[in-house]
Order: structure tokens, then C-alpha cells, then sequence
């Protein structure tokens, strides 16, 4: 009976053992599971929704764009903005007249540097200062993430944190306020689509 009552209490710790086994591998799973799915939605966002800023923008990406803002008592964000996005987005905007899932855009910001040239008195691109990002999402993949918002992914970068994001939400405060700067362009997905020629005369918009 001894026997017995210790065999079954092995069995049953063995068991209990394997449970919580197959349980913790089934949590590595889903988690790997969530990683991959994360990576072929895109290479720069993680399974919680957090935006990498692409290194290799300005070497094999579209720059589609630039805005000049002078610097006046008006201007919440002065500089050069140069405007990148991945060859995918670019092609398959091309295609639709809209951003396609998945499609990513790096704004770069840059110091106004200016003075006489041949062709006259002229600005230019300096340092860059700041990086904005965003990520295209048609299926709302982040919904607990308050950094997404209204099917795109908003992060900035800065020269202090060139690596990791800033915007803990996309409606928050200063450069972070992307909802406020952003709301004249919900027609066009969010995007001021008029100031990127490389694609704009392919939109598909209600006019």
C-alpha cells in the first residue's frame, strides 16, 4: 500500500510537472507565434506594437517629400522635413492611390542652415534634429497600445533617443501631438499627401 500511495504521488507530481511544462512551452509558443506575425507585418514593430526607427531610410528608401518651415513665432516645429518611405508603400501606393498595410514613413527634421550662394541667397538641410515615424495598419493590430491610432503607429525619436521612441501616446503633448498636427489630413489617411510628389498624383481621395 506503501508502495502504491508513493507511486501515485510520483506519478501525480510528474504530471502536475508536465502540465506546467506544456503550459510555459505553449506560452513560448503563442509569444513566438506573435513575434512572427509581428515581423511579416513589419521588420521595425515588435509583438506589443513598439516602432523601431529604420536605420537605412536615406540610402534605399523613396524620399517623396519636403516641407520647409521658416522659423516665426507661429512655427511649432521649424526646419527642413524630409520625407521617406519604404519602396513596398511607395509602389503599392502607386498601385491603389492609398497606403498599403504595412507601409512605413520617416520624417526626418533637420536645422535650417542658409547664406550666399551663385545661384542667390539660399537654405538648406543641417543637423537632423528629429525623427517622426509612421506605420501603416489597416487591421488594427495594437488596439491596448495608445501609441496607435486611427490605422497608423506614431513614434518619435530624438537626438537624446535615437533608439527607442518617446510617444507613450499618439494624442500627447509637444512634438508627441501627432492627433493635433495630424487632424487637418484625416481625409487623406492622416497623411498632408499634397506635399509629396512622388506620390500624390496618384491619390485616391474623396475630393
Amino acid at each position: 500500500m506503501r508502495f502504491k500511495t508513493t507511486l501515485t504521488l510520483t506519478l501525480t507530481a510528474v504530471l502536475a510537472g508536465n502540465i506546467s511544462w506544456v503550459s510555459a512551452a505553449s506560452d513560448e509558443m503563442q509569444d513566438t507565434m506573435a513575434a512572427a506575425e509581428s515581423s511579416e507585418f513589419s521588420p521595425y514593430v515588435d509583438a506589443e506594437g513598439t516602432i523601431s526607427r529604420p536605420h537605412e531610410f536615406r540610402d534605399k528608401w523613396v524620399h517623396i517629400g519636403s516641407w520647409f518651415v521658416r522659423e516665426d513665432d507661429q512655427a511649432s516645429g521649424p526646419g527642413v522635413h524630409d520625407v521617406y518611405a519604404d519602396p513596398a508603400a511607395v509602389e503599392g501606393f502607386r498601385e491603389t492611390g492609398q497606403w498599403p498595410d504595412g507601409a512605413m514613413l520617416v520624417k526626418e527634421i533637420s536645422s535650417i542652415r542658409e547664406g550666399q550662394k551663385t545661384t542667390g541667397f539660399a537654405q538648406w538641410a543641417g543637423e537632423p534634429g528629429v525623427w517622426f515615424v509612421m506605420v501603416r495598419d489597416r487591421q488594427n493590430r495594437f488596439p491596448e497600445n495608445a501609441a496607435w491610432g486611427e490605422g497608423w503607429g506614431w513614434a518619435l525619436f530624438t537626438q537624446a533617443s535615437p533608439e527607442t521612441t518617446t510617444t507613450a501616446t499618439w494624442k500627447g503633448e509637444g512634438f508627441n501631438n501627432c492627433f493635433g498636427c495630424h487632424t487637418p489630413a484625416q481625409d487623406t489617411e492622416w497623411v498632408f499627401i499634397e506635399g509629396y510628389p512622388a506620390v500624390r498624383d496618384f491619390a485616391k481621395y474623396p475630393k
